[in-house]
C-alpha cells in the first residue's frame, strides 16, 4: 500500500510556509488535501503521522487533529489501530452527493438572484470570463479550480452560511470525480456554456430560472462522470 511518505519526499518546503496568524492544524489540514487533490495520495493510502512530522518539523498533535477534520470532511477515514487512510468513495455514494448538492445548488441560485447587487454582479461577470479563457486552453485542473470559486461565489451570495458550508464539505468529497468528467467530451466548454445561461438568469434576478439551471448544471457534472466511466469501461 502507499504511504504519504513515499509521496511527499520530493515536496518542496514552500508549500507549507507557517503563519503565524494560522493554527497548525489548519496548515497541515490543507497540505494533506493539497497532496490528495494533486493526486500524490490515492484512495486507500495511508497517511504517515510520522513521515508528515518529520518532513515538516511539527508534532504529532497538530496532524492528528487535521486528520479529525479530513474525517469530518469525508477526505479520510481514521480506523482504530491501523490508522488514517485516504477515504474510497464507492459509485453509489457519487451519485447521492452530486444529487444532494444539485438540490443545494437550487436553493442557492434562487436566493442569490434575489439578493444579488450590482458589485457581485460584476464579480460574478469577471469570473465567468477567467473561466472561459481557460476552457478555452482546455487546462481541466485550472478551470476546475474557478469553477470552485465561482460556485462558492454563488453560494455566498445567497446569504445562507450554512447552506454554503454543506456545499463546501460536500464538494471536497467530489473534487476528483468532477475533474474526470471535465476532461471528459469537451466537458470543460460545455460546463461553462452552461455557466454562461446561469449567470445570465440570476443577473436579471429571475429566481425560478437561476435555480432550475444551477441544479440542472450540477446534474450534467454528474451526468458527465458517469459517461468518463462508461467511456473507460470502469466499473
Amino acid at each position: 500500500m502507499e504511504t504519504i511518505d513515499r509521496n511527499i519526499e520530493n515536496e518542496p518546503q514552500s508549500h507549507l510556509t507557517l503563519i503565524r496568524e494560522r493554527s497548525l492544524t489548519d496548515v497541515i489540514r490543507e497540505e494533506i488535501e493539497r497532496l490528495i487533490f494533486s493526486n500524490k495520495l490515492n484512495a486507500g493510502d495511508k497517511i504517515n503521522e510520522k513521515a508528515l512530522a518529520e518532513r515538516y518539523s511539527v508534532s504529532r498533535a497538530p496532524i492528528r487533529e487535521a486528520s479529525r477534520a479530513l474525517e469530518q470532511a469525508g477526505l479520510v477515514e481514521i480506523i482504530n489501530n491501523r490508522g488514517v487512510f485516504v477515504r474510497r468513495v464507492n459509485l453509489g455514494q457519487v451519485i447521492e452527493i452530486f444529487n444532494i448538492r444539485a438540490a443545494l445548488g437550487r436553493l442557492a441560485a434562487y436566493e442569490a438572484a434575489r439578493r444579488i447587487s450590482e458589485s457581485e454582479i460584476s464579480a460574478l461577470q469577471d469570473l465567468v470570463a477567467e473561466l472561459q479563457e481557460v476552457a478555452d486552453e482546455e487546462d481541466a485542473e485550472a478551470y476546475l479550480k474557478l469553477n470552485l470559486q465561482l460556485h462558492q461565489k454563488i453560494f455566498d451570495i445567497s446569504g445562507n452560511k450554512k447552506l454554503a458550508k454543506l456545499d463546501t464539505d460536500l464538494g471536497k468529497e467530489l473534487r476528483l470525480f468532477r475533474l474526470r468528467g471535465l476532461r471528459s467530451g469537451g466537458g470543460i466548454k460545455v460546463s461553462n456554456s452552461e455557466h454562461h445561461d446561469v449567470l445570465n438568469a440570476i443577473c436579471s434576478r429571475d429566481a425560478e430560472t437561476a435555480g432550475r439551471l444551477f441544479e440542472n448544471h450540477i446534474v450534467r457534472g454528474r451526468d458527465r462522470f458517469l459517461a468518463s466511466i462508461e467511456s473507460n469501461d470502469v466499473k
